[in-house]
């Protein structure tokens, strides 16, 4: 049987010191739609204005980089959801904008959503039996310690900073609902010791699409993961 299309996405792992070590950014969903009430990266689907000529004036990417939509995508999610921007040069007060809004506004400030600072981790494609499927890359990114989220109420209930090891074990207790990716690079990110160390890695990456494979037994479903989803 053939499955749905994948929508192409992308989201965020936004990294910044903390006084526990590094901590990565996260936002509980709205009780609604297929992320809702669980905890995620930010992020969303690649629309038609990442690929519009606003986009690629308003999105520095690197010289070599064929994803701008995605990365466009990820920068534009990260304002429109918890009003992070990262720009070049940095804007000196917050921005709440949506859609193309984002990229007028941004410009208005004679500046540019930078692109070239985020690092292209991995990409995750929801399996085939699933009703709604994504294509989506995940990015890594580094902020200042100083940046402070805040969480549009009509995406999300809460948007915090906590060291990914705490994260893990608010998942583990069921108190933080997550979906198999989120997990994933949550455990990645608690196997460095500083942030430095978790983004020179993120530059060694090598990108597979990674298709979880679901099995079913009665009432039981596992979740496999590919080789693909090994992470530097």
């Amino acid at each position: 049987m053939t499955g749905v299309t994948a929508r192409p996405a992308a989201t965020v792992l936004v990294l910044r010191e903390g006084a526990q070590g590094f901590e990565v950014l996260m936002l509980h969903r709205v009780a609604r739609g297929f992320f809702g009430g669980l905890w995620v990266f930010p992020g969303g689907k690649v629309e038609e204005i990442d690929h519009s000529d606003l986009a690629r004036e308003a999105v520095a990417v690197p010289e070599d980089a064929d994803d701008l939509p995605w990365r466009s995508a990820a920068l534009r999610e990260t304002i429109e959801e918890v009003g992070v921007a990262i720009t070049d040069p940095p804007l000196a007060e917050p921005l709440r904008a949506e859609g193309a809004a984002v990229f007028e506004q941004v410009l208005a400030h004679e500046a540019v959503l930078d692109g070239r600072r985020l690092r292209l981790l991995s990409q995750w494609v929801t399996p085939r039996s699933a009703p709604v499927r994504f294509d989506t890359r995940f990015y890594l990114a580094r902020v200042e310690e100083d940046t402070a989220p805040e969480a549009d109420p009509a995406e999300a209930t809460e948007a915090c900073w906590v060291p990914p090891r705490l994260a893990l074990e608010r998942a583990a207790d069921g108190s933080w609902p997550m979906i198999v990716p989120t997990r994933h690079h949550l455990e990645w990110l608690a196997g460095f010791d500083d942030l430095a160390a978790a983004w020179e890695a993120a530059g060694r990456a090598r990108i597979r699409p990674v298709e979880p494979i679901v099995e079913r037994d009665g009432s039981e479903v596992r979740i496999t993961l590919p080789d693909a989803a090994r992470l530097p």
